[in-house]
């Protein structure tokens, strides 16, 4: 994926990664779920919070709620294969009042 995704600071977003599309190999399934993380870390109130995060069979979701706005984050999520492989992906998420939620702005 290329982009960033914008997100209104007042409003959620649930955002999903679909491993079967994402990197799994051929029979490999994911066996461990290793969370998700928001950098940068902020102490502010206002700061992007992850609300919700679930795993089912090949897909992790999370739901983001807050953020501030002009702030650029680092989504990462992590999981563990039985095949001992462990994936990540990330997302950039900008903070932008107004946007609507999950639009990607397409960059290189």
């Amino acid at each position: 994926m290329r982009g960033t995704i914008l997100k209104d600071p007042n409003s959620e977003l649930a955002f999903t990664i679909d491993w079967q599309t994402e990197g799994l190999l051929k029979h490999e399934q994911v066996v461990d779920d290793l969370g998700w993380t928001i950098q940068p870390v902020d102490d502010d109130a206002d700061c992007l919070r992850i609300i919700e995060q679930t795993i089912k069979a090949s897909c992790s979701r999370a739901v983001l709620s807050g953020g501030v706005e002009g702030q650029v984050y680092l989504l990462t999520c992590t999981v563990g294969t039985d095949a001992a492989r462990v994936l990540k992906r990330a997302v950039i998420l900008r903070i932008a009042a107004g946007s609507l939620n999950g639009d990607l702005n397409e960059t290189d």
